[in-house]
């Protein structure tokens, strides 16, 4: 037996590694399917229908107060979050925060806000402002104080 393992060790090792490694994909598989349907891209395209048009005219707002933005890869029905974007989607929802999702139109980007409470959500994206009066480096709220008091802190 020792001559066996003596001999061996470095398949055994190569099989041990492969294993933990198939687990660890079909866990992270297993995480994002099971994100509530926030990283799949059909539930966030129905989402993002019925508000097209109020979409589109606050698209260039939307990238800029979003909390978190992830982009979707071509040919895929998942959105991969990066590694900090999971970390910060996870305390989020931990911490009982709501979440509104979107895609953007004209991107291919979609975007998460969190607030405290659904009217809350409904509350910062209608302060958003629209493209026309979107100005670079200048807060996207028609009123700043309320954008500024229900954005997500860092």
């Amino acid at each position: 037996m020792l001559d066996f393992l003596a001999e061996y060790w470095p398949w055994l090792i190569a099989v041990v590694v492969v294993v933990l490694l198939v687990f660890a994909v079909r866990g992270l598989r297993k995480a994002l399917k099971e994100g509530g349907g926030a990283f799949n891209l059909e539930t966030i395209r129905k989402n993002s229908e019925p508000n097209f048009a109020a979409l589109k005219q606050k698209s260039k707002a939307l990238l800029a107060d979003a909390d978190m933005i992830c982009e979707t890869k071509e040919n895929s029905n998942l959105v991969i979050p990066k590694k900090e974007d999971m970390m910060f989607f996870r305390r989020a929802v931990k911490q009982k925060y709501k979440l509104a999702m979107f895609l953007v139109p004209g991107t291919n980007k979609v975007v998460y806000f969190f607030c405290k409470t659904e009217q809350g959500l409904r509350r910062r994206i209608e302060n958003l402002v629209i493209n026309q009066k979107f100005r670079e480096g200048k807060p996207p709220y028609m009123d700043v104080a309320t954008g500024e008091k229900l954005k997500y802190p860092r």
